[in-house]
């Protein structure tokens, strides 16, 4: 190649450092986060100088005292307020009129390094992370009334494994979650990747479900960041990847612009990012088509555990069998089959569904106890079973509390059903004392009037 060449593709490789808005270089550690209020960048180096603002402006940096360093930190923006949690767990600090203040007094828990960090309902969570020697699989969230952490009952037919440095995406009312390591217990003090699962958390009910499996080629191994918008996933490694759960697809790009990213967020189509380049670190907005190079592949993302050739042959040879031999008794088959006349929850698009159209009306109490009669199908339940469903795990209160929280749960849902059926509430539940102990009474709800699809 000739150096006229060369100086040209040099050029080209710099342009987004030349071209992109004003950058302020710096050397230590630092916290960078969206302020909520302003919408405003705010980078905060060595826990002694703050800047603001896409051309930064330096600021006095005032703030309470508050446990470890500021680079430990990560930000999350609620309404107008912006608040930061150690990653380990714990403190809370708020970032309000150009200061940081703490707003409790948690100690330093250092459980849940590198979990998975999100919103949901005006509530901060953190799922997994690394701490106290051990790969955690709990779920958790900030209390803002008692300014303190409470873990979260979720529930899954599944096991879900212990993980951190996972990757994760908010989609609607479900978390994603895949990736990441846990300990290795035949290598301590090492990790070892997860397998490939990509799991779904349904936020309202906080159940898991296995979604299946993600397909392994699609994504590098070392990887040095990830971050979402409101449409896609985007990975940053050697290429440039965009995931797109919607369409289940994954598209792979050369990547363009080589800086290591070290921390960043996005604002509307532009990636507002810490940069580190050979011995140089340096904020800068930087649009994220410049990091898109030409189009390399286009992969599914979401793959069958058992997709292969000798399985789509099976498969194949099955489906012709069914459909032939529906063809040629379909009159008697008709005789035998009753259409279905309740409510129908589908799994695939999370919906309850009553003769094809789309139910709205629950609540999320009452889709609590729809997904434990889904478990229990046509079965007598203690209402003590029942009663544990809606027991404030976060506090300490009376049994009448709880009774009365699942008598309006039922009957809400008894009364909705009602409605969308116009069968009388009298008939949807059924009732007889427990076998084992006369005093406890078991009921049966919507006898054979709910079932799952997938």
């Amino acid at each position: 190649m000739s150096i006229k060449n060369l100086t040209l593709l040099i050029l080209l490789w710099l342009l987004p450092i030349i071209s992109s808005a004003q950058k302020l270089e710096f050397k230590g550690d630092f916290l960078l986060f969206r302020e909520a209020k302003t919408k405003q960048p705010v980078l905060i180096v060595n826990d002694s100088l703050m800047y603001k603002g896409l051309k930064p402006v330096k600021l006095p940096f005032k703030h309470n005292e508050y446990p470890s360093q500021l680079n430990e930190y990560v930000s999350f923006n609620i309404g107008t307020k912006t608040y930061l949690v150690h990653d380990g767990c714990g403190p809370v600090l708020e970032f309000r009129n150009d200061s940081i203040v703490r707003i409790n007094d948690a100690y330093l828990q250092r459980n849940q390094f590198t979990a998975v960090h999100f919103v949901f309902q005006n509530e901060i969570y953190f799922f997994g992370g690394y701490g106290l020697f051990t790969t955690k699989n709990i779920l958790t969230k900030y209390n803002f009334k008692t300014k303190d952490w409470i873990e979260v009952q979720t529930r899954s037919e599944k096991y879900q494994e212990p993980r951190s440095d996972a990757y994760s995406y908010i989609l609607g009312e479900d978390l994603y979650v895949f990736g990441g390591v846990l300990k290795d217990e035949n290598n301590v003090p090492n990790s070892k990747p997860l397998d490939n699962k990509l799991w779904r958390l349904h936020l309202p009910t906080m159940r898991w479900f296995c979604e299946g499996n993600v397909n392994s080629k699609t994504i590098e191994k070392e990887t040095e960041f990830h971050i979402q918008d409101s449409k896609k996933l985007y990975i940053f490694s050697r290429f440039f990847s965009e995931i797109d759960l919607r369409s289940n697809k994954i598209y792979v790009y050369n990547r363009n612009y080589f800086p290591n990213l070290r921390s960043s967020y996005l604002e509307g189509d532009t990636l507002i990012g810490v940069y580190r380049f050979g011995s140089s670190t340096f904020f800068q907005a930087v649009p994220l088509s410049d990091f898109k190079g030409s189009l390399i592949a286009t992969k599914l993302f979401l793959i069958s555990p058992y997709f292969n050739t000798n399985f789509l042959l099976t498969m194949s040879i099955f489906l012709f069998g069914f459909f032939l031999f529906g063809y040629l008794f379909r009159k008697q088959i008709k005789a035998f089959i009753k259409p279905f006349r309740g409510i129908i929850y589908k799994q695939q698009k999370h919906v309850f569904l009553y003769k094809g159209k789309q139910i709205d009306i629950f609540g999320n109490q009452e889709k609590i106890i729809l997904f434990y009669i889904l478990e229990h199908l046509n079965q007598y339940v203690s209402l003590n079973d029942l009663n544990q469903l809606f027991e404030n795990k976060g506090q300490v209160e009376t049994i009448s509390a709880t009774v009365k929280r699942r008598e309006q749960a039922v009957s809400g849902l008894l009364a909705k059903v009602s409605k969308i059926t116009g069968i009388e509430e009298n008939k949807l539940q059924l009732e007889r004392k427990n076998s084992d102990d006369k005093r406890i009474k078991d009921i049966l709800l919507l006898n054979n009037l709910l079932k799952k699809e997938i």
